[in-house]
């Protein structure tokens, strides 16, 4: 399991290259806001599913890790795959830190560039009803779909459809903020050209399996690089 920093969530706000968000069940907090004060407003199951490990990096850093159980990974996590995929997320998970959920956003992209949003209405890991609170507040193009959390993994292409729709929308550059509700329209027809100005942000408490959070101050040191985050 796996999550991005706040400062990773954040990278696309002032940035003019980025012309479109996309967001796969994940946080989308603003600012003030933190996965913790998001996930107390619309509890899941992510709390009793996961392990804290504390940790101490170079320097005398340290903290504490959160791996899911591997008990409770398939259920609460990735239900939506085969068994024989789970067993091997379970042993080779990446751990996320607790500061990820508790650091509160600074800035939200969100309120300045177009977004959009898949909802996974089978997610336990966030509550589906955090998503579409989040979704509907910014104003996104939202697409729902019987998904576990990691519709990246086991819907690929309703993921793939939705950056189309979105790179596509930033190559025609449209200037105001797209409307709330559904798009169900066909499949964008165009090759993925300037895909880079969509900025795909997968989320909650893990976004994709084997990117590893890197740690303040010394993430990169001796003791760090050391340290194999597993189960």
């Amino acid at each position: 399991m796996t999550t991005r920093p706040r400062s990773h969530r954040s990278a696309a706000a002032g940035n003019p290259r980025v012309k479109s968000l996309v967001y796969v069940s994940a946080l989308m907090p603003d600012v003030g806001e933190s996965g913790m004060s998001l996930s107390a407003r619309f509890p899941s199951e992510l709390g009793t599913a996961t392990n804290s490990v504390p940790y101490r990096a170079g320097g005398g850093a340290g903290g504490t890790d959160l791996y899911l159980k591997p008990d409770r990974l398939r259920p609460v996590f990735a239900a939506d795959l085969p068994e024989s995929t789970t067993r091997v997320m379970a042993v080779t998970q990446r751990p996320v830190a607790t500061t990820a959920f508790s650091e509160k956003a600074k800035v939200a992209a969100w309120k300045h560039i177009p977004s959009w949003f898949l909802v996974a209405k089978q997610d336990r890991t966030i509550n589906p009803d955090q998503e579409c609170f989040e979704a509907k507040r910014t104003g996104s193009h939202t697409v729902e779909i019987d998904s576990s959390h990691v519709a990246m993994i086991s819907h690929p292409e309703a993921v793939t459809d939705l950056v189309l729709q979105a790179a596509t929308a930033a190559e025609s550059a449209r200037p105001e903020l797209p409307a709330t509700g559904s798009t169900h329209g066909a499949r964008a027809e165009t090759a993925l050209t300037g895909i880079t100005a969509a900025s795909l942000i997968a989320g909650a408490g893990a976004v994709l399996l084997g990117r590893r959070l890197r740690r303040p101050s010394s993430a990169g040191g001796p003791a760090a690089r050391s340290r194999r985050a597993r189960i």
